[in-house]
Parts: C-alpha cells; structure tokens; sequence
C-alpha cells in the first residue's frame, strides 16, 4: 500500500497518517495514545486448536474467537516456516519483498556466494523489509518488541549483487539503525545466544563427592554431610550441593563453593495439579545470576529426584539464554527484574530419554510431566517479561510465544487419526499431555488481554506464522535431482555448486543455481528449461507405497501474489502427498519412512497451513471478516496506532479491526 493510499483509507477511519519526515527524537507530529499488543503464538490454527483441543483446556482462545474482531484464517508466507512467516508479518511483506524466505537460507549477495552457502531466516541481516518495531520509532511511537524474530539488530538490506548497490536499500538501513538509537525503542531477543543446552544432571554425570572447602556450611542449619556435585555451563564450573535434616531432600547451586551466595531447590513431587490457579513453575529454585563473556544468565534448577542417601538424584537446569537487546543496559534491567528468561522447553531431554521413558515408549508419564514442568518455567517467564515491558507503556509492544509450536511437533502426530501412529489408549494418554501445554498457551493469551484490559485505548491483535501436518515419511528432493543428473555432490555428500543446476536449499522449494550466483551454471535463458527438468524430476519419486509424492507443483512467474521466488526464494515449488516432510539431505532414498511427528512448510493456501488474525479489546467489537493474509497484520496494527505501514509493506489494512473507538464500542 502506497503512503497516499495508506493516508485516504486512514482518513476514513478517523485515524491520521503521521509523516516520516521526523526523527526518533523529534517526531513529526503528536502521537495518538493509542496502544497495541501485537502477539504472535507460533503454529496457531483455529480449526485445530477448536477441533482437537477440550474446550476446558482453552477458554481464553475460544472467548477470542468468540468474542474478538477475527478473520477467517490468515493466509502465511510460503513456505509456511516459521522465520519466513514471521518477516511476514513484521514486515507486511512476503519473501520475496522482505528476503526471508526459509528459516535456513542462501546467502546474499549472489555474485559473492554459492547458491549453497545458506544462511539462517531468523537473523536480522536477512531482512531486507522495514520490520514494525522501526516504523515505530521512526513514527515517534514508544517500542518495545519483546524476542520478535530478526531482531535486534537493523535489517541487513543486503543486495542481490554486489555490483548494484540499492541507494533505496543503503537508506532504510540507515533510518533503521537511527530508530533503534532512540531511547523509546526497546528490543529484546533471546534466541540468539543460547549458552548451553538443557541438562540432566545425573549421579552418573556428577559423581558426589566430599563438600571440601567450602565457605559457610553453617548456612546449611542442620544437615547430614553435604556432598559436593559440579557440571560445567559454557566452560565455567557450577557447585551445587546436596543436603538436608536427617535425609538428602535439598541442592544448593552456586558459581563459587560457598554456601552463602547459592540458590537452593528441595525435592518435590511432580507437578500433577491443573496450572490454572496456582503458581507456575513453583518447585524451581530462585535464579542465580552468573555474568558470563556473552552477557548475564540467570540459573535455576529442579529437583525432579533424590534418593535419601544422594545414591540417585536427576537435576534439570534449563538452557541459559542471553538476551540480546539494541540497548544493552535495558536487556540487563530485563533479565534482572523477571529472573532471567528462557525460550523453549526441554524436548531434546525428553526426545533424547533423559527424563525417562515418554508415553510412546511405554512410559508411565513421567517423563512428559517433567517436560510440562519445563514449559510451565518457559510460559511463567514469557508472562513475566510481558508485565514489565507493558509497564514501559510502549505505545506499541510485539510478543511472541512459541508452546503451541513446540508441543504440536512432539504431539500432534501422536493423536492425529490420519497418522499410522494414531491408537486410542496412547492417543488418550498423550492427548491429556497436549491439553495441559495447550493450558499454558491459553493461560499466555490470558495474560495478554489482562494488560489491554487495564487500559481503554489499547486493544490485542493476535496472530501466529503457520499451522500444522502430521508427519511419518521424508522427502529428499536434493537425491531425486542428484538422480536425474540436475546435482553433483562429493564423497561426503556435499554439493558441488560449480557442476549443479537445480538445489533445494532448505528442502522447501528448488532454486535454479543461475550464473548471477558464484560457481553458477544456467544461463538466464536456460532457467524456464532446468526448472521443467527437476519438475519432471521431482514428479517421477514415488514412495514405498508405490505412489507419487509429489502431487502438484508450481512454476514461480517474475510476479507471485503468494510471495514466492525473490531474491533467495525458489524457481519452482511443490506439494507433496499426506505424511511426507522435506530435508535437504543428499543422503539415502528419494522417499522413505520417517520420524512420527508434525511440521510445517507446505503450501500456505492449505487450510492446515492457514494461521489465525484476531483483535480484541474494548473499542473493537466482536465480528467475523473475510480471510486475510499475514502481510495484512503490521498495516492494520499501524492503522490503530494511527501511523504508516512499515515501508516496504504489501499488506491491506482489515477495516474491521482498526475502527474508531466511537464506532467499535458496539457488541
């Protein structure tokens, strides 16, 4: 949408357009006091949250379909990954505009890099789109935008040659580190430092040993003889040690051996209490706070066992995040006032066995209740870091939340009836599980609209990135055109960019290795050709079942409404038969069985892949629209707000979520 277009629909709305003649510091013109949460919930779909989900698990959701100014769906990037879809809808532009077209990448620019140099989606270089945090701060809006992805640095705006340089480009990307100077723009991101994984800390990890040297044992009270266990996080040495009155029931964790300046956790029974109405997370310990090289981490444990005599225990310590931020003293005052953060739960310790046999397994449950415990820390800490930076009173604030995404992977295929998996006990035994993370999703959204609620100008928009597919087979499209003499690789299976003329970078899609990329090897005439051979190519792979995988395939033209191709998208895209998931390996069968699971990825139009677009809030009145797009969400959060689109947005504003308070008080 053009400025002059956004400025007429804006008018009609009774919501002015601000220039962005200002800077940060000196806007424009007055800000309107509008305010917004803008949320994204990773992997929501309305149809399989209602559908799948008991309605006692998920009040909050069914009360915003209810209740709030919803579209039908919203139509995501394609492919419906999670960092391509989410640049959507920061930026209110698909891929091709906004450069973010995969969560792992080629890189730019071209004539620099091999068509199989990739790079990661969810980095801030990837961005060549102003995302909305900006257009904020540019607009004189306070900011904050709470572990967005490609944040927090400036879009990269990185050219598709190195010999064409964009002055266009070089200004946004000035503009943008300008915004991010003002003091009213704030943002945070965890997800790119991670400082060590979860860990299990076992008898057999740790060894007790003698608690010798220690200082102030006496803080201990009444103890038998501390044993000492130690683990190392990022290189640097953990203590901890294991105590109690009359029988070992207690850790102590510190970063140096003394008792005085340590966190402790006792040894609770597992967390089998519904999550509504109690604390979250309340058998963790108090975080201990550590400054390492990259920043400050804030650990805890939990006791999840302890036998009486220290024979047995299992320790869990979430992995330990650094939170990035554009201002460092903000990140620093962050992370101190909630406790530190943490981004995901722990499914590589349940995946890997560590916390028992899961129910699939023939577990008992164990093992996913001790998982739960893990989202439950996550969501508490989300929540937390949500309070404070509303406290801020940003004009407008982005959030995220990623349970939704995390459990649906580990579950869905489990209790889906299309998957080969599906069987009623262990499909009613995992579905209990599903519902209690799908507790905490509602339980996060609840949060959200608590805090618009205290405030009569604000309202809620609530979107997500993609939906949902169960999965039990793989699809390799890099060994269907190795097959079909389209791609080389070496004795170790990498690909050799100078004898290859079709890849699929991310699995997703197949790019045309043209001679604008380093080592290319099509001739621009030549693209429409080599595309038609990985088509057929693609077309001929059939399963073990005999039938094809490939059921339709789409040629990507210089303009794609959907947001295809672009400067690191795809020449030709595809859809594959129920049950298959992409790789990009170059090893093993074109089509093969997989791991049950659920991903994402396939083709956006799919009503599985649709995601949800919502807003509530005492101005907005309760209504069902038309299906939008995700490119739609950042436009019409701007027209709330009452200030431009972000720059380089293609999205529309959805009129019926942005009315004026005097004509959406009205239920």
């Amino acid at each position: 949408m053009s400025r002059l277009a956004c400025a007429a629909l804006l008018a009609l709305l009774a919501v002015g357009c601000s220039a962005r003649g200002g800077t940060p510091e000196s806007p424009a013109s007055e800000p309107s006091r509008r305010r917004a949460i803008f949320a994204s919930f990773d992997a929501l779909n309305e149809r399989r949250a209602l559908g799948t989900l008991p309605a006692d698990a998920i009040p909050a959701l069914r009360a915003l379909f209810s209740e709030g100014a919803c579209a039908e769906y919203a139509v995501p990037a394609w492919p419906s990954k999670t960092a391509a879809s989410h640049a959507s809808l920061w930026t209110g532009a698909y891929g091709d505009v906004n450069g973010v077209s995969a969560n792992w990448q080629p890189r730019l620019p071209r004539d620099r890099h091999a068509i199989t140099e990739g790079v990661s989606g969810y980095g801030s270089g990837a961005l060549r789109a102003e995302p909305i945090w900006v257009t904020a701060a540019l607009a004189g809006r306070r900011v904050v935008a709470h572990h967005p992805t490609q944040a927090p640095g400036a879009p990269g705006y990185a050219a598709e040659s190195s010999r064409q340089q964009d002055p266009a480009m070089e200004e946004a990307r000035g503009a943008a580190v300008r915004a991010l100077a003002a003091r009213d723009a704030i943002v945070f991101n965890g997800y790119n430092r991670l400082h060590g994984p979860d860990l299990a800390i076992t008898e057999r990890t740790s060894p007790p040993r003698p608690a010798i040297g220690w200082l102030h044992l006496d803080r201990l009270g009444p103890t038998v003889p501390p044993k000492e266990i130690a683990w190392a996080v990022a290189g640097d040495s953990l203590y901890a040690l294991i105590f109690g009155r009359g029988m070992y029931q207690s850790v102590l964790l510190s970063s140096v051996r003394d008792a005085s300046v340590g966190v402790t956790a006792q040894l609770a029974p597992l967390e089998r209490m519904p999550v509504r109405g109690r604390p979250l997370a309340r058998h963790f310990s108090p975080p201990l706070t550590v400054d390492v090289e990259a920043g400050r981490v804030h650990l805890r444990i939990r006791v999840f066992e302890l036998a009486p005599d220290a024979s047995r225990f299992l320790i869990f310590q979430p992995a330990p995040s650094v939170v990035e931020s554009n201002h460092g003293a903000e990140a620093l005052a962050y992370v101190d006032a909630i406790g530190g953060w943490v981004g995901n739960g722990a499914q590589n310790l349940l995946i890997g066995g560590a916390f028992g046999r899961t129910l699939e397994q023939g577990g008992d449950g164990t093992a996913e209740l001790r998982y739960l415990e893990s989202l439950e820390l996550v969501t508490r800490q989300f929540m937390l870091g949500s309070e404070w930076s509303w406290s801020r009173r940003p004009d407008l604030m982005l959030d995220y939340f990623p349970v939704a995404d995390e459990v649906d992977h580990l579950w869905y295929g489990l209790v889906s009836r299309e998957s080969p998996a599906y069987r009623e006990p262990l499909a009613g035994a995992v579905g209990a599980m599903r519902a209690r993370a799908w507790e905490l999703v509602d339980l996060r959204l609840d949060g959200l609209r608590g805090l618009v609620a205290t405030d009569s100008s604000a309202a809620l928009f609530v979107s997500g990135d993609h939906g949902m597919r169960p999965t039990w087979r793989v699809f390799r499209p890099n060994v269907a055109l190795a097959a079909a003499g389209l791609l080389a690789v070496d004795d170790s299976g990498r690909v050799i960019p100078s004898r290859t003329q079709a890849y699929a970078p991310d699995g997703l899609y197949v790019s045309v290795n043209t001679k604008d990329w380093l080592h290319g090897t099509v001739a621009p005439d030549s693209v429409a050709i080599i595309a038609g051979r990985a088509d057929s190519a693609l077309q001929a792979v059939v399963g073990e079942d005999g039938a094809p995988v490939v059921m339709r395939t789409w040629h990507v033209r210089e303009s794609d409404s959907l947001g295809r191709g672009g400067p690191v998208g795809g020449n030709l895209y595809y859809e594959t038969a129920a049950g298959y998931v992409w790789s990009r390996g170059t090893d093993g069968p074109a089509a093969g069985a997989g791991p049950i699971s659920a991903d994402h990825g396939f083709p956006s139009i799919s009503p599985d892949m649709h995601t949800a677009f919502c807003a509530t809030g005492e101005a907005i009145p309760a209504r069902r629209l038309p299906a939008a797009r995700t490119i739609d969400v950042a436009p019409t959060v701007s027209a709330w707000l009452g200030m431009p689109p972000p720059k380089h947005s293609r999205g529309s504003v959805v009129e019926g979520m942005a009315s004026s308070p005097e004509r959406g008080t009205e239920r």
